[in-house]
């Protein structure tokens, strides 16, 4: 009679219930609340990304021609590090590239290929292969002194 009363007691009894079923939700919320995160921080990396490469071809499109081409592209270079750093991501700018584009040297192009946007991301293998390849281009405010 003892071991009836203490079964019939088990069963009644619905707080085991609320614990296990909070148990399995609980890690699908947390990895939908991870992804949330991650996915915005990715997205706002990307706006760094855009506003920097055209931060950096508005400075090669009103550039001097008074300067070598090298001393442009370094101070291209470095308005896109100073201006990505102000976003919290610094942009690589080995991987930067600055092109005149054919057609008289009216147009500059400042592009970057293959730019992870998961970086830091490399438990989850397939985030942290997602690339992208962003570009801004501007016509030259000096008429063709882009191509000199």
């Amino acid at each position: 009679m003892i071991k009836r009363f203490s079964v019939r007691r088990f069963v009644r009894n619905t707080r085991a219930a609320a614990i296990i079923e909070f148990a399995l939700v609980v890690p699908i919320l947390f990895l939908l609340v991870w992804g949330i995160i991650s996915f915005s921080r990715a997205y706002q990396r990307l706006n760094a990304l855009t506003s920097s490469l055209r931060e950096g071809g508005r400075v090669a499109s009103t550039l001097d021609s008074l300067t070598t081409l090298a001393s442009r592209r370094t101070q291209v270079r470095t308005s896109i590090h100073t201006f990505s750093s102000a976003f919290g991501y610094t942009v690589d700018t080995s991987q930067v590239t600055i092109d005149v584009l054919s057609g008289g040297g009216a147009d500059v192009r400042v592009r970057v290929v293959n730019y992870p946007i998961f970086s830091g991301l490399t438990f989850l293998g397939g985030l942290s292969g997602i690339t992208v390849t962003r570009e801004a281009v501007f016509r030259c405010e000096r008429g063709d002194e882009c191509s000199k």
